[in-house]
């Protein structure tokens, strides 16, 4: 009995369940049929039909008549029959709702959608069309009255400034009677409701004005640039070289007359530009004739510039040229005197010769261009460069020259150099002498004897060098070095032999106490005193550091600092 009536039960509650459901869907496409209704009477409500009797006030015709007729085509199609076929679907739909036939409902209400989505587009699309049909017309009446007072503001100006316009006179009236030509068609395309026509020509107005006003601003300027300006200024530049000319400048090498001739054709050149409204090419003219009109004054400040240069340059040369050669005089006569005492290598006196030779090759370079500025013969720009060159190699000379001295004194340096390290070397043997004399050693070892025999040789080398005349210091450098370097390994050899023989002694001074006692360090011992009295130090000391250490480990590095303490 439970279970039926828990079934009976589950049957109602999804009966209800299923209802329910039924009746919010059904609901939900109730809502979207308004919805489709709310836009529908948006559409329909749209200011088309406004806009069309706007554009129709504007006396259409031609261009805009086709696309009037196509557009108002569109909008009563829309009306008459695009909206009622939304009605009829949505009304169906309606009527399937309600009968709970939600498919065909559906399919109804998606007719409807697809068809105001393209109406909708279309109807924007027109609107936009209209709009800027309705735009353009207004943007056209603005602009072109904004053109027409341009044009009078512009015909006054040429009126009222008719020469500074004369030689473009001509052709400026041509342009400007073209824009009467333009304002008719103008207003002809209005008239007869081409707006579009009429939208072409206002912009062709625009460009034409552009170019008019071009015009107005660079012709006056122009013109009086190719009339006045430059004109005058290549008189100035004419009467400016001839004046110089007199005044003993030489200018032939620039070539100005010849350059006057060839911008006095580009000046008739300009003006006929001018007179044709070839702007562009007359500008591009004007600004080469101003480019070469500043290169040739530059030239002539140039040639001014270097003649007061050039009386500068000259008086100081003169004055720098006659100190380097007096110097280099001299220097000739102390290169004499030095080479009584020192011999000079064949470079060395290559260059005192190649000295004199370029000093006296470039004092006549200099006397010769004395002689043409006298005769006036050649441009001061080009003496200047000349000037330039000719201080420039007597710089350089004056350094070679310079080096060489500072070489003559460098030898008389390097003797006394020299004559000093001599000293501090037989300084240095009688130092070795001495610490030999001082030491307990029985002799020298045969090989000590050679080397300080060879370091007394090489002293007296040095010494034979120096005693010579004249001096080659390239030679006294050479044994000096060499001198050096071998009494510098004697000494110290010297000294560590000596070092070397008094730890031997105090070693064995200090073996002596196990003389007693052991017999065999004994014999070692006086292995180590044979050794010593043979003059084999470093014999003697590997034989007694080999017995001590054999007695007492460590025992040689106290032996070492004792006898350094």
């Amino acid at each position: 009995m439970d279970s039926v009536l828990m079934t009976i039960i589950l049957l109602v509650s999804t009966v209800i369940v299923l209802l329910i459901a039924q009746l919010v869907f059904r609901n939900r496409l109730f809502q979207r049929v308004q919805s489709l209704q709310e836009w529908k009477q948006d559409i329909k409500g749209r200011p088309v039909a406004d806009q069309l009797k706007k554009v129709k006030a504007l006396n259409v015709t031609g261009q805009a008549e086709e696309l009037f007729e196509s557009w108002r085509e569109s909008w009563d199609e829309v009306a008459a029959v695009t909206i009622p076929k939304v009605e009829i679907a949505l009304k169906s739909a309606d009527g399937h709702i309600a009968q709970f036939k939600f498919g065909r409902a559906k399919e109804e209400i998606g007719i409807a959608t697809g068809i105001l989505e393209e109406t909708d587009g279309k109807i924007q699309e027109i609107l936009s069309e209209l709009q800027e049909l309705v735009e353009t017309h207004e943007k056209n009446s603005m602009e072109i009255e904004e053109i027409r007072t341009t044009y009078r503001d512009i015909k006054k100006t040429v009126l009222a400034h008719r020469h500074s316009f004369s030689l473009a006179e001509e052709k400026l009236e041509e342009t400007m009677d073209a824009f009467h030509e333009r304002f008719q068609a103008y207003e002809e395309a209005v008239g007869n409701g081409n707006y579009l026509d009429a939208q072409k020509i206002v912009n062709d107005l625009e460009e034409r004005m552009k170019y008019l006003q071009l015009l107005i601003v660079e012709i006056p300027e122009l013109q009086v640039e190719c009339q006045t300006n430059i004109p005058v200024q290549l008189e100035d530049l004419l009467a400016g070289h001839e004046e110089m000319k007199k005044q003993g400048y030489v200018l032939d090498h620039l070539e100005i007359p010849k350059e006057a001739a060839v911008m006095d054709a580009i000046i008739r050149s300009c003006l006929l530009h001018i007179k044709e409204l070839e702007i562009t090419k007359a500008k591009q003219q004007v600004a080469e004739l101003k480019e070469k009109m500043d290169m040739l004054y530059g030239q002539l400040e140039t040639e001014v510039t270097s003649k007061h240069q050039v009386s500068k340059e000259v008086a100081d040369l003169n004055e720098v040229i006659d100190t380097v050669r007096e110097e280099v005089l001299q220097t000739k006569e102390e290169t004499q005197f030095v080479k009584q005492s020192y011999e000079l290598s064949d470079k060395d006196v290559e260059i005192q010769k190649f000295i004199e030779k370029q000093i006296s090759v470039l004092i006549k370079r200099f006397e010769m261009i004395q002689i043409r500025i006298a005769e006036q013969d050649i441009a001061f720009s080009v003496i200047r460069e000349e000037l330039e060159d000719i201080r420039q190699q007597i710089t350089a000379i004056a350094e070679s020259h310079k080096n060489y001295k500072g070489m003559l004194q460098t030898l008389r340096k390097e003797e006394l150099t020299a004559r000093d390290s001599l000293g501090e070397m037989r300084k240095q043997m009688v130092e070795m002498r001495r610490s030999l004399q001082k030491s307990n050693l029985p002799g020298l070892p045969e090989e000590c004897i050679q080397k300080l025999y060879e370091a007394q040789t090489a002293i007296h080398t040095v010494y034979v060098q120096l005693e010579m005349k004249p001096l080659n210091m390239a030679t006294v450098n050479k044994v000096l070095e060499e001198a050096t370097l071998l009494i510098d390994l004697t000494y110290k050899e010297t000294i560590e032999l000596v070092e070397l023989g008094y730890l031997v002694e105090k070693a064995i001074q200090y073996g002596n106490r196990y003389r007693s006692q052991n017999m065999q360090m004994a014999k070692e011992l006086e292995k180590a005193e044979e050794l010593f009295r043979g003059y084999d130090y470093t014999g003697a000391f590997e034989q007694i550091a080999a017995t001590l250490e054999k007695a007492e480990p460590g025992v040689i590095q106290k032996i070492k600092e004792l006898a350094m303490t």
